[in-house]
């Protein structure tokens, strides 16, 4: 397997799942801007991180559904719905999924490009700081979320934690500190010190 990242972005959820699984794989590192290269689009002609191109040829794109791949094709890594694979347990993973690819991921896209919303430099401001805000309610209720638990679905690590570490490894970037929400910053701190995502992050060459 081969997956195609851009440091810090959300491909690092699935370059720590596939750490975590163990199994062997290659990174291949994608500079900022150059996503929509001739080269790179070859690769993935939608011009986005993360890609995962299989040993048969197959490419895989979207954070989410390479995290569900991933989880469902190594089910001895014990990442996905675990031994209780009822429909409710499936709901619940799925459920926080489509959350984080509906409504927290979205939430971050105006802070880190306003310009995507505005030509107007002046307004790029306002729109940071609103979506802050909205950023700022998301995890607020994941914090309620974590409360007396250490993985998203309680007993067990997950795929979910993978990329709820990259959430919160941009949140450290908001005007609040991520210590202001007590039972995300415990997880945080916790997955800062696992060692799939310790290799994750020295591979990618950035920090927690």
């Amino acid at each position: 397997m081969k997956l195609f990242y851009l440091p810090g972005a959300c491909s690092l959820a699935p370059h720590i799942v596939l750490e975590w699984i163990g199994k062997p794989f290659e990174v291949i590192r994608v500079e900022r801007g150059t996503t929509r290269s001739p080269e790179y689009l070859k690769v993935n002609p939608l011009g986005k991180v993360p890609a995962l191109v299989l040993e048969n040829g197959n490419l895989l794109v979207e954070a989410s559904a390479i995290l569900l791949y991933l989880a469902e094709q190594y089910p001895e890594a014990n990442l996905g719905y675990g031994d209780r694979s009822t429909p409710e347990s499936k709901y619940e993973l799925n459920r926080w999924l489509s959350h984080f690819t509906g409504n927290v991921h979205p939430a971050f896209f105006p802070f880190f490009a306003p310009q995507r919303y505005a030509d107007n430099p002046d307004w790029h401001s306002a729109i940071r700081e609103k979506s802050s805000e909205i950023i700022g309610d998301q995890i607020g209720f994941l914090d309620t979320h974590m409360r007396d638990r250490d993985f998203m679905l309680g007993a067990h690590l997950s795929i979910l934690d993978a990329y709820l570490f990259v959430f919160l490894r941009w949140a450290k970037l908001l005007p609040t500190p991520l210590r202001e929400y007590p039972d995300l910053y415990r997880f945080f701190e916790s997955m800062a010190n696992n060692q799939g995502v310790k290799r994750a992050l020295a591979e990618q060459q950035i920090e927690a």
